[in-house]
């Protein structure tokens, strides 16, 4: 097999008329009402147990946002514990050969640790005692349906979705590194210019960390 050559990508449109853009710098997880231009602002932790909830284009005044930090910033509207399906894109762009096994979605301290499968440290990721030391950062692959009502849309901040949920790969995943239940695994290898789909959402507890905390999502396969 050919290397497969494999583009990350997010929609900056809606999710009905999708405008898939190449992962430019980063993307951030921010407080609500942030500004293009400027994306310095982190989340506003929760106060109390009580207030915890997902920084997801929900609600105010707990509503965070998903942007694209680009030449130009865009706001990601379609992210969050919803139904849609058209938010992150992993596309084999080569054409020639895709992946032995199903690709993996996951999130690392940094690209060394990603590449050594190291397990993350970063709060963020490694979860805080308000979080029931559960990864913030979520996940759920949609390539073939949403996801589902009771574990991805339903979840909550302390609880992995497959334990409020029913258990299934449709509730979605909390993402830190390489172990089982901390990514998530499509269902099918990835096809010579295919393509996989994923929803993303972002969390934070009471005791969240004051301050911007840089970590990185992984897309990680085998190929021969």
């Amino acid at each position: 097999m050919t290397e497969p050559v494999i583009a990350i990508q997010i929609n900056e449109g809606s999710e009905g008329t999708p405008v898939w853009a190449t992962v430019d710098t980063a993307l951030r997880w921010t407080g609500p009402n942030a500004v293009a231009g400027d994306l310095s602002d982190p989340h506003l932790a929760p106060i109390g147990d009580g207030d915890d909830v997902f920084f997801d284009n929900a609600a105010s005044p707990n509503d965070g946002e998903l942007w694209h930090d680009a030449a130009t910033d865009i706001q990601i509207t379609v992210a969050g514990r919803n139904t849609n399906r058209n938010t992150l894109r992993i596309l084999e762009t080569g054409g020639s050969d895709g992946t032995v096994d199903p690709p993996e979605l996951t999130a690392y301290d940094d690209a060394a640790d990603g590449i050594a499968r190291t397990t993350p440290t970063v709060w963020l990721l490694a979860g805080t005692s308000g979080s029931s030391s559960i990864s913030t950062m979520r996940a759920v692959e949609t390539t073939t349906a949403a996801g589902s009502a009771g574990g991805w849309v339903a979840q909550v901040h302390d609880t992995s979705p497959q334990v409020t949920g029913t258990g299934v790969a449709a509730d979605g995943f909390p993402l830190a590194g390489n172990a089982v239940g901390s990514k998530v695994v499509t269902a099918t290898a990835l096809a010579a210019s295919g393509n996989k789909t994923f929803q993303m959402a972002a969390c934070l507890p009471h005791d969240s960390v004051a301050g911007q905390t840089a970590y990185i999502y992984q897309c990680q396969y085998t190929f021969v």
